[in-house]
């Protein structure tokens, strides 16, 4: 992310509220909660660190800077020394460790590859992020993570450079050919000026151009989440196959130093963490062999609540309703569900939702259904659906071996053959990779090759899932696949799915 060189005082008046200057990684701190959701916010849509927008908000009138600034003269290491005694003393003497969940903390993340940044969201659910976005910014050719495992392999080296070259070539040719397209088949809106006509069909045109990029590409994110989560995640993250992902690990533990000091405690990783994935995927491979039967479905409804049973999806809904809400034991309700008649259970389930709006969530009984679903999606598609933080994901590897997505108005312009010469380049060196470096191999994938996901929601969050993404604001991908998996529900339960994408639909 850009981030210039300041002057001695803009150094001395952010060193209060970052625990690094320029640093890819640094904590936030010191400032007013209310503010820093909108400095994350413009990040998704803007190429400029944190720090520059923490600037802005500091010297442009939003914030009274005087009610920030420390109050006292005591140098930052005798402050960290005098904190962490007493941690030592009132938290790990007196067994009160579990003080770390109250210890609120906000990290930023600058210039992380897009393969990395997709698994540290996944390695804990209760943090919130929020990431740079391929689909409002262009990134430029210098955003790449090469990864640290090849400064000792330069011939690979070399060939990691030349696919990412080529594949950002292709990038940069699908944004100009998709933008003169668009530029004819789009029309203007009523009242829309020709500059924000042009920063619109760009949009689109950067959404889909990036499925050429591969997950070396840098991104960054802000999370929001208490010590003992971070704790987890810098775990994790030292078990990680990536040396990028035990770098990123120290400068987190570095900085995190800086401002929870003796908190951030039990930070090396287990030796189960450090085993069983390996251990997994040899007892895989032993059981499953090496063979692949691709399906040609990409959304399958694998399971759901009652399947095979002679109570169904709409009767547990009810039967939990009429639980919640009568009093009675749930033995006797579930036998009056099994009693009523279909229209009677409808009527129940009409209730519930009865005057639902767009922003409403449903009520929790909705919450005792499940439906499992197998996804085969882009990629891009995947980033998207990972931040659904209430719904349960069991994921694959990143590989090219499921085939690919082209976006739709790539074909209508087309520039197929665009986008295909750059996967097949980079298909190429992830299995040279794969067989000499396979932990570097993912970074070679590109966001168009598709992903073997799991997915397992509850009604409630499917719901809420179906109501932001079946929109037309929703990007297109994520869009096909909510509805293919809302059509699914509607077959086996359409009571439990005409409620469903209130909000107004393309």
């Amino acid at each position: 992310m850009q981030m210039r060189k300041l002057t001695p005082e803009e150094e001395k008046l952010l060193q209060n509220f970052v625990t690094d200057v320029y640093g890819p990684v640094y904590f936030i701190h010191s400032l007013p909660e209310f503010i820093i959701p909108p400095i994350n916010s413009k990040v998704s849509r803007k190429d400029t660190s944190w720090r520059l927008n923490i600037l802005e908000s500091l010297t442009d009138g939003d914030l009274d800077i005087t009610e920030y600034l420390p109050k006292h003269s005591i140098p930052m290491e005798r402050a960290i020394e005098k904190a962490r005694e007493f941690h030592e003393k009132w938290v790990e003497k007196f067994g009160h460790s579990s003080i770390a969940e109250q210890h609120l903390m906000h990290l930023c993340v600058e210039d992380v590859s897009r393969l990395l940044s997709g698994d540290i969201e996944l390695m804990n659910r209760r943090p919130a992020f929020i990431e740079w976005s391929q689909r409002y910014q262009k990134p430029t050719r210098e955003k790449v993570v090469i990864p640290p495992e090849l400064e000792k392999e330069p011939v690979l080296k070399e060939k990691f450079l030349k696919v990412w070259n080529a594949t950002y070539d292709a990038y940069e040719k699908l944004v100009k050919v998709l933008t003169e397209y668009l530029r004819r088949a789009e029309e203007k809106k009523e009242g829309e000026t020709e500059e924000k006509f042009l920063n619109r069909i760009e949009k689109i045109a950067f959404e889909d151009a990036r499925y050429a990029l591969i997950l070396a590409t840098r991104t960054s994110f802000a999370v929001a989440l208490n010590a003992l989560d971070l704790q987890d995640i810098v775990r994790k993250l030292f078990a990680h196959p990536t040396e990028e992902a035990k770098v990123l690990a120290k400068r987190i533990v570095e900085q995190g130093e800086k401002i929870a000091p003796s908190t951030l405690r039990h930070l090396t990783p287990t030796p189960y963490q450090m085993k069983v994935r390996e251990r997994l995927k040899d007892i895989s491979k032993k059981i499953l062999g090496d063979k692949r039967a691709i399906s040609s479905d990409d959304v399958v409804l694998l399971d759901y609540t009652g399947k095979g049973t002679d109570f169904s999806p709409v009767d547990t809904v009810v039967a939990h309703i009429l639980f919640t809400y009568s009093g009675k034991e749930f033995v006797e309700v579930k036998e009056k569900v099994k009693a009523m008649k279909e229209e009677e259970k409808e009527k129940v389930i009409k209730t519930a939702v009865e005057e639902i709006g767009e922003f409403d969530h449903l009520i929790d009984a909705f919450k005792s259904v499940r439906f499992k679903f197998q996804l085969k999606i882009s990629e891009a598609n995947w980033h998207q659906l990972l931040r659904h933080r209430t719904i349960i994901f069991d994921w694959t590897e990143p590989t090219v071996e499921n085939g690919f997505v082209i976006p739709p108005n790539v074909v209508k312009a087309g520039a197929e053959d665009i986008l295909i010469g750059a996967l097949k380049t980079s298909e190429e060196l992830f299995y040279e990779l794969k067989e000499k470096m396979p932990e570097v191999s993912p970074y070679v994938v590109t966001n168009a090759h598709k992903r073997l996901v799991v997915m397992n929601a509850d009604l409630w969050a499917f719901d809420h899932f179906a109501n932001l993404r079946c929109t037309k604001e929703a990007q297109w991908d994520i869009r096909e696949t909510s509805f293919k998996m809302l059509g699914l529900i509607r077959e086996v339960a359409p009571q439990l799915a005409f409620f469903m994408a209130r909000r107004k639909r393309a």
